[in-house]
């Protein structure tokens, strides 16, 4: 009888497929990259056909890794990144326009019409750039459907017989009825002028959903769990009890607490979000955005070409005590929480004689982790978090990092086991929904590494984060 858990991750910058056991055992990962294009300055676009083609080669992948087979299968679950708008024809299955990715900024316009029309909205959420995504179909609505990537990912893997997304992934389009706390607002898609039949149905985040198409992966196999990748992460770490939190180091950064069954926003950068929806009850929780993490390591790598790999980075940021007074903003694509300043730009200051590629390494990560303590300040006064942050996500690699991260909190920070929290978090979040696992079992099966405990004092710690405050100027 089948028991594998199969996640399936489609991030930003990378797809990657992941087989786990029900001990939490990690039996064969496959990962490949996804390429975006920019066609013009704030514009991020990927090819939604291509995306889907690389999610079924890492899922081969995975499966060749373990040597077994998709009949060794019992469930799968789906994570994506969030807020990115895919739209297909509804009669032939076809996507007819880009996929515009969750940091493409063209919905800026139309972000500050609905605020001031009254709805919730943020520049990167679909309800700024769908009617964007219909333009370019050159198609009119009510012959499209759209979804966010998990519920394009979903259609793919179901032959196109489900058209879903699930709490966690909706409540992130602007779309969501957040007054009537159920369905899509009817007032949002009367003022957009679009019709229902073009939107997914909401499902909760774990549960029977659907079940692959005997053509696509060679066997039928249920899809149990759907659900966005951030809040993957805390499944990953367990972390569904009021006040438990995670980083994830990723091509962005994401610093999320659970608030329990009551939605809170202590900031107006971190708003209220669901965290999960399923049998019956309701999580939700908070997260702060640095918007520009592990791409900022890419970027250095790459466009700048200072290290050439992020490897040589690391070590290079290890190899000095300090900074030598250099001092980065990591804010190439804004600056998210809790400052909210999406035009600004990414800063290298503090540059002297004696400074080189390595201060400018260790400046780099050192940007990173101040930009976490920003988010940790307010949440912590107003929740109560547990003394250590548990860590994952590509970035959590980086020991320097995980340590200038302590230094600055006066915080433990605790590595996971599998640093791809997002998508063990989805394999973990499938054995929920087959009622393989339950929550009980999720402390038996997260594990962690590495645990980095501060090596600075909190006056060094204090007078190091208020002098890089100072040079970013965050507040102007």
């Amino acid at each position: 009888m089948p028991e594998l858990l199969l996640a399936l991750d489609a991030g930003t910058t990378g797809a990657r497929a992941m087989l786990v056991d029900p001990a939490g055992t990690v039996l064969g990962i496959d990962k490949r990259s996804i390429v975006s294009t920019y066609p013009a300055p704030g514009l991020v676009e990927q090819d939604p056909a291509g995306v889907w083609d690389i999610c079924r080669a890492v899922i081969a992948g995975a499966l060749a890794a373990a040597g077994r087979t998709m009949a060794d299968v019992a469930a799968i679950g789906v994570t994506s990144q969030r807020a990115s708008v895919v739209v297909w024809d509804r009669h032939t299955g076809q996507p007819v326009a880009p996929m515009l990715v969750w940091s493409d900024l063209r919905g800026m316009g139309a972000y500050r019409d609905l605020r001031a029309a009254g709805f919730t909205a943020w520049p990167q959420v679909p309800s700024a750039k769908l009617p964007a995504a219909i333009a370019l179909s050159g198609k009119p609505a009510a012959d499209l459907q759209w979804g966010t990537l998990d519920s394009w990912l979903v259609y793919c893997l179901s032959g196109g017989a489900a058209h879903v997304t699930d709490i966690s992934c909706g409540w992130m389009t602007g779309y969501f009825d957040y007054a009537g706390g159920e369905g899509w607002n009817p007032a949002l898609l009367e003022y957009q002028r679009l019709p229902e039949s073009m939107f997914p149905a909401l499902i909760e985040s774990w549960g029977p959903i659907a079940r692959t198409a005997p053509g696509v992966l060679g066997a039928v196999v249920p899809i149990t769990a759907l659900i966005a990748d951030q809040q993957a992460g805390m499944v990953a770490h367990g972390a569904l009890e009021r006040g438990a939190w995670k980083v994830t180091y990723g091509t962005s950064g994401v610093l999320m607490a659970n608030t329990g069954d009551q939605p809170m926003a202590p900031h107006f950068s971190m708003p209220a979000e669901a965290l999960a929806f399923a049998g019956g009850e309701r999580l939700f929780c908070i997260e702060g955005m640095v918007i520009t993490a592990g791409s900022l390591v890419e970027w250095m790598c790459g466009a700048l070409g200072l290290f050439a790999s992020p490897s040589v980075l690391e070590a290079a940021a290890a190899s000095v005590a300090d900074s030598g007074g250099v001092i980065v903003r990591p804010s190439l694509a804004g600056m998210g929480a809790p400052h909210g300043r999406f035009d600004a730009r990414g800063m290298i200051a503090g540059l002297n004689l004696g400074s080189g590629p390595a201060q400018v390494a260790r400046a780099a990560l050192q940007g990173i982790a101040h930009r976490f303590r920003d988010i940790v300040d307010v949440i912590e006064k107003a929740l109560p978090v547990p003394e250590a942050l548990p860590a994952d996500g590509g970035l959590s690699a980086s020991d320097t990092l995980l340590q200038l991260q302590a230094d600055t909190l006066q915080r433990p920070v605790r590595r996971h086991a599998v640093p791809e929290g997002t998508a063990y978090g989805a394999a973990l979040a499938a054995g929920l929904g087959a009622g393989l696992l339950d929550a009980a079992d999720l402390s038996a099966v997260v594990r962690y590494g590495r645990e980095f405990h501060p090596a600075v004092t909190r006056d060094q710690a204090d007078a190091a984060y208020a002098a890089w405050r100072a040079a970013v100027d965050v507040d102007a």
